[in-house]
């Protein structure tokens, strides 16, 4: 149930931030990231998206319970998704004097992103032990690789966008690591209930297949 639950929420989440994009004229889906665009008249996309994202992790990181902080840091991304859902992020421009909201949207963003980027690398490693994930571990580790590299351009390019060239295009590498860690999202909600706990003792070696 979780699993169709939470590609179900994937999907819309996809679905609707593919068609901000397409309706959206105002902003350059290059340069301005996915949340500027709760801005324009069809804004309220942008909220469904990030409400499903917040769902769908949501219900991963219940699959994760009993894998130790890599799990909790999956209910982390989830509960910034929902609170960057709330509090919507400032239009284009106003950098220098951001609203309360947008402050509030910024962290929750960025302190999200981080907690993913740190659960996935863990969790992939973890999950590796566990004999239902075997299946899944050589796409889960392509897409950890894949996610951490795009993490890290995201930041140098919000960095360059914020304080020095102005010219990063700060939307095409926030969309790239948003499709790389749904994707991860995604294929672990199609592996095992939960990797192996990462303990001192020797970790358990099976873990149950959910139906």
């Amino acid at each position: 149930m979780t699993k169709t639950f939470s590609l179900a929420c994937f999907a819309v989440a996809v679905l609707a931030f593919a068609i901000s994009d397409a309706v959206h004229r105002g902003y350059d889906p290059l340069a301005e990231t996915v949340s500027r665009y709760v801005n324009l008249p069809h804004g309220w996309l942008v909220t469904v998206g990030l409400l499903a994202v917040a769902a769908g992790s949501a219900a991963v990181a219940v699959r994760a319970v009993g894998s130790g902080w890599g799990g909790w840091l999956l209910h982390v991304w989830a509960g910034c998704v929902l609170v960057a859902a709330v509090f919507p992020a400032d239009p284009p421009g106003n950098w220098s004097r951001p609203s309360l909201s947008d402050g509030v949207h910024g962290v929750a963003a960025w302190t999200g992103f981080l907690a993913l980027a740190i659960a996935i690398v863990r969790l992939t490693v973890v999950g590796r032990r566990a004999s239902a994930w075997v299946s899944k571990a050589r796409g889960l580790t392509v897409l950890a690789w894949a996610s951490s590299v795009a993490f890290v351009l995201f930041a140098v390019a919000f960095v360059d966008r914020a304080v020095l060239t102005h010219t990063a295009p700060l939307g095409l590498a926030e969309r790239i690591v948003i499709a790389l860690n749904l994707a991860w999202l995604a294929l672990a909600a199609t592996a095992a209930k939960s990797p192996p706990p990462a303990s001192g003792t020797r970790a358990r070696m099976t873990s149950d297949l959910v139906k």
